[in-house]
């Protein structure tokens, strides 16, 4: 048995009629424009929905622990190119001048926008991010003066220097922080809100105490 709707045959089993009512309904049913305006706020919000998740993961701040490090040993690199060696004084310097560099990326970062801790939407808060910075520059610290004090059991062992240099190393870890506060004075006084400060090569602590230090071994190989 056939039929024909609309010029298309449409082909039925013997004993089955053909409901042209039910057709109609079901077809009106189809473009009914509700249905595509529904469709269309669907998509749209899905489009808004991707499109705030994209602004948050963009806007989401990842804090890797090797980030100051990088800072610093970019800085050792270029004193190492300009002058062929480093010393702790460079260090000190270098370590001083990567704090101030990040504090101001912080703050620049945090005068006009929000940024997240992860892509749920979480505020990460300026506060929060120097915290983390200050984190970094204790273990930091604490990473210099172990390994000067390594490097001075060494010495110690093959008879090079008669005891370690207890005084020299306290100074040391003094003279970081000094770098910290100098740099950071430096930073403010740049303006409004501070122009990254550049390189000044100051003398923290003693010229004696980096003598000491200097002859414990070579740093050119401690850029990382």
């Amino acid at each position: 048995m056939a039929a024909n709707i609309s010029n298309y045959p449409v082909h039925l089993q013997d004993g089955l009629k053909l409901d042209r009512d039910c057709l109609k309904s079901r077809g009106s049913q189809n473009k009914n424009p509700k249905v595509f305006h529904r469709d269309f706020l669907d998509v749209s919000q899905l489009s808004k929905n991707r499109g705030i998740l994209m602004d948050k993961i963009q806007h989401t701040v990842v804090q890797p622990a090797a980030s100051f490090r990088d800072m610093r040993a970019g800085i050792l690199k270029e004193i190492r190119e300009e002058k062929g060696q480093y010393g702790y004084s460079d260090v000190v310097n270098a370590c001083g001048l990567s704090y101030a560099r990040l504090y101001s990326e912080i703050e620049q970062r945090h005068e006009k926008e929000q940024y997240y801790k992860a892509a749920d939407g979480t505020l990460l808060t300026k506060e929060e991010e120097i915290e983390w910075l200050d984190m970094q520059y204790e273990q930091e610290v604490a990473w210099q003066k172990s390994c000067a004090g390594i490097a001075a059991q060494g010495q110690v062992f093959q008879g090079n220097i008669p005891e370690m240099p207890t005084k020299a190393l306290e100074e040391l870890e003094d003279s970081f922080y000094q770098a910290k506060d100098a740099y950071m004075k430096l930073y403010r006084e740049g303006g409004q809100m501070g122009k990254p400060p550049a390189l000044q090569n100051y003398m923290f602590g003693n010229g004696r105490m980096y003598e000491v230090l200097n002859r414990l071994g070579n740093l050119q190989g401690r850029v990382e």
